[in-house]
């Protein structure tokens, strides 16, 4: 690694150790400024290396830059819930960033053939799965319901491409995405579970980790598919 590589990831740990100390700490600004550092900051490392690969990695470089930047816009925004518009705008990149990586990842289906008995397989557990986050969450407004399923929607597509290259692709990146969009799904499903119905103390925290995770290991996996 280079010399700008090796002061990012120390930038990224030291981060990474203030994050922790904010929150046992129980300091609210510093939480804030920390959560918001550190997607950049791995986004910047991530790049940084992925130029090694020029020019293959150019595409994944831009969408790349794309999705974590959107991230962390969205974190910055969802750091001031208390601002409806910024919470509801916060939210909405999310949705963006999901659509961001699906527009990488689709092109397994131009890759692989995938079976029709598998599409209806995962099409009726994602289905399935709505429909109990649905039970789960209560009665709602209508509005509630079609808002989740959209957003489940879009992170079961993402979650399906990464299952079609874990199932073709067995190796460490394939395994990785897999792990990062499953992260993500359950992230869409426990958001909504929550702000209906669980209201967890420390649901902030848990969203927040839960992102955090899956976007550096759908980031990571493009490390290691362009590496290898």
């Amino acid at each position: 690694m280079t010399i700008a590589s090796w002061i990012l990831l120390s930038s990224l740990a030291v981060n990474l150790i203030l994050l922790v100390i904010s929150h046992i700490l129980k300091k609210t600004l510093m939480r804030k400024i920390t959560e918001c550092l550190m997607i950049p900051l791995f986004g910047a490392f991530t790049v940084l290396l992925l130029r090694n690969f020029l020019p293959d990695s150019l595409h994944l470089i831009k969408v790349t830059i794309t999705a974590l930047s959107l991230a962390t816009v969205s974190t910055i925004f969802l750091s001031l819930e208390k601002i409806k518009l910024l919470r509801i705008f916060g939210r909405i990149l999310i949705l963006v960033n999901i659509f961001c990586w699906i527009t990488l990842y689709r092109t397994v289906f131009f890759i692989h053939k995938v079976p029709l008995w598998l599409s209806i397989l995962m099409f009726c557990i994602y289905l399935a799965g709505t429909i109990a986050a649905i039970i789960l969450s209560g009665k709602q407004e209508i509005k509630f319901y079609i808002l989740f399923a959209l957003s489940f929607a879009l992170s079961a597509y993402l979650h399906f491409c990464s299952l079609i290259f874990l199932c073709y692709e067995t190796a460490g990146n394939s395994i990785m995405l897999f792990a990062g969009t499953s992260l993500f799904a359950g992230l869409t499903a426990f958001h909504f579970i929550n702000q209906a119905k669980l209201k967890f103390k420390h649901a902030g925290v848990i969203r927040y980790s839960l992102m955090l995770a899956s976007q550096i290991l759908i980031a990571c996996s493009n490390l290691l598919m362009i590496g290898g």
